[in-house]
């Protein structure tokens, strides 16, 4: 009963957050924030930047030219294809924003479904939940994660595995449960669960989940911040950190930093950032 009850709320939750044609979500998705970055592979970085500052200001239309021209240059452009595709259903123009969206599935459905997950804790199955080597001697969570094949390697199978580990755990200490709490979605819980660990818990640890949830809350920014935070405190890296950290610069559009992140985690053997380097660092 308790195996039946698991694989349907990883249904649920696997169908409420890939389901890409409900509009709604588009809709009420907030702005995401600016950046500095300008350039990457050539490509108008600045476009998306100046859109989204447009958007942020109420100037939906002038947004939309931005887009256009950002379009113009290059037509196949995910990250602006889906941009636009936010932006027409928004404006009500459905089947101009389905016609984008349908676009930017066919140029990259990995992509697409990373950029159209942003909204109410979208993008928890893209995430490395927590330090593997870490909670593995801590916690007794499974020594590795070794894909076994091609579908093996996508984030959603990776969350698949961490998610298992969390509600397996033997070991149910505060930090164990506050990731329960947050695979379930209980954010403000999973909040106080982080605020009640002892002084001394490894204060890197903490700043990864912290960064997490900044993540969850759509702070790209507090969540780098806190993700540097964490790096420093280390004397060994850990490829979740520089995975997490790379989506977290790429959804402020700062291309240069996130793949670097996601290059440096690949190389590392972290399988989500393989694909999520070949999907959004060859754009």
């Amino acid at each position: 009963m308790k195996n039946s009850a698991k694989t349907f709320f990883l249904f649920l939750i696997f169908t409420a957050w890939f389901s890409f044609g409900a509009h709604a979500q588009l809709r009420i998705r907030p702005m995401l924030p600016s950046s500095g970055a300008t350039s990457y592979a050539n490509l108008p970085i600045s476009k998306l930047n100046q859109a989204h500052r447009e958007q942020r200001t109420g100037q939906f239309e002038i947004a939309l030219l931005t887009y256009n021209s950002a379009l113009a240059y290059q037509p196949n452009w995910v990250p602006a294809l889906t941009g636009r595709a936010e932006l027409l259903y928004r404006l009500g123009r459905n089947l101009e924003a389905r016609k984008d969206h349908t676009h930017a599935q066919r140029m990259n459905p990995t992509a697409t479904a990373f950029f159209l997950s942003r909204g109410h804790n979208g993008l928890l199955p893209f995430l490395a939940l927590y330090p593997q080597d870490w909670y593995t001697e801590q916690y007794g969570f499974s020594e590795e994660y070794n894909p076994e094949g091609k579908e093996d390697l996508t984030p959603q199978a990776y969350f698949t595995h961490q998610y298992l580990e969390i509600i397996g755990a033997v070991d149910t200490g505060l930090a164990v449960r506050f990731l329960r709490e947050k695979v379930e979605q209980n954010i403000l819980k999973s909040k106080a669960l982080l605020r009640e660990l002892p002084r001394d818990y490894n204060p890197a640890v903490k700043s990864m989940l912290e960064a997490n949830l900044a993540m969850l809350n759509h702070d790209y920014s507090e969540a780098i911040n806190l993700y540097t935070d964490a790096e420093s405190r280390l004397l060994n890296d850990w490829p979740e950190l520089h995975y997490n950290r790379g989506l977290g610069y790429i959804l402020l559009h700062n291309y240069m930093n996130g793949c670097a992140d996601l290059s440096e985690a690949s190389r590392a053997g972290f399988a989500p950032a393989e694909m999520m380097y070949s999907s959004l660092c060859n754009l």
